[in-house]
This record gives structure tokens, sequence and C-alpha cells, in this order.
């Protein structure tokens, strides 16, 4: 992409172009954390929002247990805690992150310091209703592979929805990893919402999926 700017943010702009090594991405979002909030308000950040409403079309048990992966200052979190969920936990690489997605109120926990792809080692296999993560599957960030990740930790007919943005859906295997994941008969694709909006630079894929078993 050049030295074109991705987004009018500057702060969104070097998010995307980070390297996706969990040191230098850690270290970026714990820098930004203080400001996080206004940048992308500013931004007119719609991604939590539709994530919510979509997960309470296929999960609309209040009292399911929900898994935010990545939950950053809890924007996904919050969203759900007005729809009425209660049993939602959180996680972040940030721990400035997560200490700010702890005082929303909305989880009843967070744990900061977890990087995605090792996520597994946190969290038991099979135990959660519903596995979140908006705004994590974007440039720079964590790779297509997470997804096998985020699925394990789903009960079996639970359900994994996440959002990504176009570029990074363009840009990398994340269409291939889907594809893969099904023909194993790991999951089955409940629905997907494509070209939706995501902020006010650019559109996003929003997917639900459901875990074989």
């Amino acid at each position: 992409m050049g030295k074109d700017k991705i987004s009018a943010n500057e702060n969104i702009d070097a998010a995307l172009r980070l390297d996706g090594d969990p040191a230098n991405v850690r270290a970026f979002y714990e820098d930004w954390a203080a400001n996080y909030d206004l940048d992308i308000t500013l931004a007119e950040y719609s991604g939590p929002a539709i994530a919510a409403r979509l997960l309470q079309r296929h999960q609309p048990d209040p009292a399911a247990r929900l898994l935010d992966a990545g939950c950053g200052t809890g924007l996904v979190g919050s969203e759900l805690h007005a729809l009425g969920y209660r049993a939602i936990e959180g996680f972040d690489l940030s721990e400035s992150m997560a200490e700010r997605a702890r005082a929303s109120g909305a989880y009843r926990q967070v744990r900061g310091g977890i990087d995605m792809m090792q996520a597994a080692d946190s969290y038991d296999a099979d135990s959660c209703d519903a596995v979140l993560s908006v705004g994590v599957f974007t440039l720079g960030h964590v790779p297509p592979q997470a997804l096998q990740v985020l699925l394990g930790m789903a009960r079996p007919g639970g359900l994994l929805m996440v959002s990504t943005r176009t570029h990074y859906y363009d840009q990398t295997g994340f269409q291939q990893i889907v594809d893969q994941l099904v023909a194993q008969k790991r999951m089955t694709l409940a629905e997907a919402v494509m070209n939706a909006p995501y902020n006010n630079d650019g559109d996003g894929h929003y997917w639900v999926f459901r875990k074989s078993g």
C-alpha cells in the first residue's frame, strides 16, 4: 500500500501498519490506550454495536457465557451488557486496554497480557457459548489462523463471531482458513454480513460460525 494513508486518523493508520509481532502490537496499544476511545469515536466506529446485535440474533440467551477475545477498552462488552448479557469475559494483549475494559463494568472478568495465538493456554477448550473477536482481524494484528484458536474455546454447537476489515479479508488468507475449517467439518457458516458499516474510512465483514459437534 506504499505510503498512501489507510485511515485519516493517525493512530488508526499506524495501527494498520503494525507488523503483527505481539511485542510491537502490545507496546503500541499500551501507548494508545489513553486516547483509544476518543479516536475510535471520532472515526464513527460502528463495529461493536453491529457485532453485538448479530450475536444476539444467533445466541439470545442472556445467561450465555461469552468470551470477548481482544476486548480492547470494552466497547463490545459494553454493547453486549446493554443488551442484557451478564456472563461476559474478556482478554486483551495490552494490560492498559484491559484495565479500561474492567472499568466499564460490563465484564465479570478481564485478563490482560494474553496473546490471542496462545489464548488456549488461559481458557478451557469447549467452554464458551460464544467467542467474539471484533476489530482484531485487521491488518498488522493477528493472522487468520487465530480462527482455529478461538474456535477451540467455543463449546460444540457454540458460536464464533468475528469481524474483518475489508482490506484484511482481501489481503490475507482468511477465506482459505474458513474454507479449510468448514471442509474439515469443524464449523459451519451461520451468517455472513458483507461490506457492512465499520468506520468512516472503510467497511467490514461480519461472520458468525457455529462449531460442529
